[in-house]
């Protein structure tokens, strides 16, 4: 018992999963898997080969009379091309050599300018550190010495009788002798700062020129780095050259051999030969032609049919890359861009049947507001609906029509968005877009 939903339900259902048909277009015949379209592939590219053939025949004395003097002169050209590649290639290798030994000197001499970069900066450091330290202690004997000038100021009389006791004269006068050693020792230690302070900018001041110089050996080093860089590249580029010159050269002198391979070769043999492949190959798409007609015809195991009687596959369903698709979920999978159906084209007018039996729940246009294809849609119970898209404008059947197994019910044409005339056949199994070729013979 056949089941009409109502037409509402149905085209929301098709608003939600239907859009990636408006965007269907002819796809390049090899895409299908198809017989008869190979078979037919293979009948054109005997055709054309036996025109090639009667055409070189006609050319081969020509070819074979000239043969001699070009293959001398390519040999002659070969052989003047082979010696300057070989030239350019030692030359190569020679400069290769120089840019790898410059490359590895200026990377020592750059090594040992930072580690002398390094090692000057931690003796200006060092510097700045004993410069502190000896205005520190010059400043200390400075303090020293003010402090015994004072002293020495009072004699020693005076303090042996302003002291309470001969100890704690004793112990004034010695401790005025004791800062006395203490200043020289300070004096001293003065001096020799001063004098490693001295050697250490002498370092510096040396170091300094020293960097100076390796900075300038590392300029004239990396520029002739460049020249010889420079002069590389230029060979590289002079070797392939030479290099697409002997292959050219060699390729004349293949396609020459190929040519006196061919003239001594029994072309009528094969155009023969040819013949008869062709004969046969257009006896086989006679045959694969009538078998496809009949199999189309015939319903499947769900009582559906081919919609047109001769046709080709130009794209199956499934994932595409034609950037107009929208997005899809097919068995859990998310594809950028996915095509929900089939299209076959035999050419403009041919007619469009219905597939099986079932009830028109919508037909013309616009039956969606974002394209303006024809279209039908076929109910034929159970779930199942069946779309015919791009049709032309003429319509066949209206809504609530009954329809019957191989009735026609349109036209392929090229309305919407389309690059030229072709069915896009869709078949919807309640709710999910299917493969229509499981449903078809």
């Amino acid at each position: 018992m056949r089941r009409r939903p109502h037409l509402a339900i149905t085209l929301l259902a098709l608003v939600m999963v239907g859009s990636s048909l408006v965007t269907t277009s002819p796809r390049d015949l090899a895409q299908a898997s198809d017989p008869l379209a190979d078979a037919k592939a293979q009948q054109l590219a005997l055709e054309h080969a036996l025109a090639q053939q009667r055409d070189q025949l006609s050319q081969l004395k020509a070819t074979s009379a000239a043969l001699s003097d070009q293959l001398s002169a390519a040999e002659a050209e070969l052989a003047s091309v082979t010696a300057e590649y070989d030239r350019v290639a030692a030359l190569l290798v020679e400069v290769q050599g120089q840019v790898a030994d410059i490359t590895a000197r200026l990377k020592d001499l750059n090594a040992q300018i930072a580690s002398l970069d390094t090692r000057l900066a931690e003796i200006a450091h060092q510097i700045v550190i004993q410069t502190a330290e000896l205005r520190q202690r010059e400043q200390l004997l400075q303090d020293h010495l003010r402090a015994a000038y004072e002293r020495t100021q009072t004699s020693l009389l005076e303090i042996l009788l302003s002291a309470k006791s001969f100890d704690s004269a004793t112990s004034e006068v010695g401790y005025l002798l004791t800062v006395s050693d203490q200043d020289q020792q300070l004096a001293d230690q003065i001096s020799t700062l001063r004098a490693e302070l001295q050697t250490q900018q002498q370092t510096l001041s040396d170091g300094r020129q020293a960097l100076a110089k390796a900075r300038d050996v590392a300029k004239a080093e990396a520029a002739d780095l460049a020249t010889r860089e420079a002069q590389l590249a230029d060979m590289q580029k002079r070797l392939a050259e030479l290099k697409v010159a002997a292959d050219q050269k060699r390729a004349e002198q293949e396609a020459a051999l190929n040519a006196a391979l061919q003239a001594k070769g029994n072309v009528e043999a094969q155009i023969q030969q040819n013949e008869a492949a062709f004969k046969a190959q257009t006896a086989l798409v006679a045959k694969l032609q009538a078998e496809a007609d009949a199999r189309n015809r015939a319903p499947s195991a769900f009582g559906f049919r081919w919609p047109e009687d001769q046709f080709q596959v130009t794209q199956e369903f499934g994932p595409t890359t034609f950037v107009l698709e929208p997005p899809y979920v097919y068995n859990g999978v998310y594809y950028p861009h996915f095509h929900t159906g089939i299209d076959i084209s035999h050419g403009c007018g041919t007619p469009i049947h219905a597939v099986g039996d079932g009830t028109v729940v919508a037909s013309g246009r616009p039956l969606w507001p974002w394209d303006s294809a024809y279209g039908v849609y076929l109910d034929h119970g159970g779930g199942y609906l069946t779309v015919y898209w791009h049709l032309q404008a003429r319509v066949v059947v209206t809504p609530g029509q009954e329809v019957k197994l191989g009735q026609v019910i349109g036209y392929e044409g090229n309305t919407g968005n389309t690059t030229g005339c072709h069915l896009h056949f869709a078949v919807n199994d309640r709710g999910v877009w299917q493969n229509p070729r499981h449903y078809l013979p």
